[in-house]
């Protein structure tokens, strides 16, 4: 999987920014990043606020990584290897978790999975007994935003 570079237009429209230079991971939070990319045109943006953050000492809890994660897209492949009572628990669970128009986005590879979201859709197969090898139909590299579920 090829790495990506990080542009200005990959930076999500809600996004905080961060503006504390003197932050110790200020190199390599996608926030210090985003508003160290902005085009000098922008004229406004959302910062977290500087003063908030004095109280902050050890770990900053808006902090986020510049390292990439791999995400996954779809398991169309994994349900073929599913019996018909393992497939109506997990797709039940599925739904149960998000909504019906969410698990078909998912399955089908619409909306990607984060690193998390993957983990408990391979919790949700093992607790229907699934034991082969569990793989999503595809998988890439990008940067995490934060949660979006």
């Amino acid at each position: 999987m090829n790495k990506k570079e990080l542009t200005f237009s990959d930076i999500p429209n809600n996004f905080l920014w961060c503006t504390n230079r003197q932050c110790p991971k200020a190199g390599t939070c996608l926030r210090q990043l985003a508003e160290k990319l902005s085009p000098e045109e922008r004229i406004s943006c959302t910062t977290i606020n500087p003063k908030h953050l004095d109280k902050f000492k050890e770990e900053c809890p808006y902090f986020r990584t510049n390292k990439q994660v791999k995400y996954a897209k779809g398991f169309l492949g994994i349900m073929e290897n599913l019996t018909a009572k393992q497939t109506r628990f997990f797709i039940n669970r599925i739904i149960s978790n998000s909504s019906r128009r969410t698990y078909y986005r998912v399955r089908n590879g619409e909306r990607v999975l984060s690193p998390a979201e993957q983990q408990s859709i391979i919790n949700i197969l093992k607790e229907c007994g699934a034991t082969f090898s569990i793989e999503f139909d595809s998988y890439f590299e990008d940067y995490y935003w934060g949660d979006t579920l």
